[in-house]
């Protein structure tokens, strides 16, 4: 059985506990389905979309484990790129042995039923990554280019402007 980490907003544990996590679908996304991290021996990596979610909801995470058969077809692949179609088992072969695993998603097209729900948890606060997966090692660029329609750009792009004045 391949097992897979699943962030939530702490709100909705109640809801996920009785009815497992639903897919929500969106026209603009080429692959609906439910998104999952791989559970592998990296917390970090296993964790790592924790800190990129909270940009956009700021309300307190939760993860769940879920377990999957290993021959359960799924999509894997970097958030901003094409995903392609194996096994759960070979998902998680992937996560291991990838050289850069920062980005890596997991897209189940379906939704998680309750009984597939292994444990409810807490992550560490700080794990994980904002804006890319290499970015903690450097600032971001709050231009109007590169900062466009993200959350709180407009106050942060008159801080960078006043800064270069």
């Amino acid at each position: 059985m391949a097992t897979f980490t699943h962030i939530f907003s702490a709100d909705d544990r109640v809801k996920i506990a009785k009815n497992g996590i639903t897919v929500a679908k969106v026209s603009w996304r080429k692959i609906n389905g439910v998104f999952l991290s791989p559970v592998t021996g990296n917390y970090y990596y296993t964790h790592q979309w924790k800190r990129e979610l909270k940009r956009w909801q700021n309300v307190p995470k939760l993860a769940v484990r879920v377990r999957l058969h290993d021959d359960e077809k799924v999509f894997v692949g970097k958030y901003n790129e094409e995903h392609i179609e194996v096994s759960a088992s070979e998902a998680i072969k992937i996560a291991l042995n990838h050289k850069a695993p920062g980005g890596l998603e997991v897209i189940l097209p379906r939704s998680v039923k309750p009984k597939e729900l292994m444990q409810f948890y807490k992550p560490n606060e700080n794990v994980g990554w904002r804006y890319r997966p290499d970015s903690n090692s450097r600032k971001p660029c709050w231009c109007f280019y590169c900062q466009r329609g993200e959350p709180y750009s407009s106050k942060r792009r008159k801080e960078y402007e006043a800064d270069d004045s």
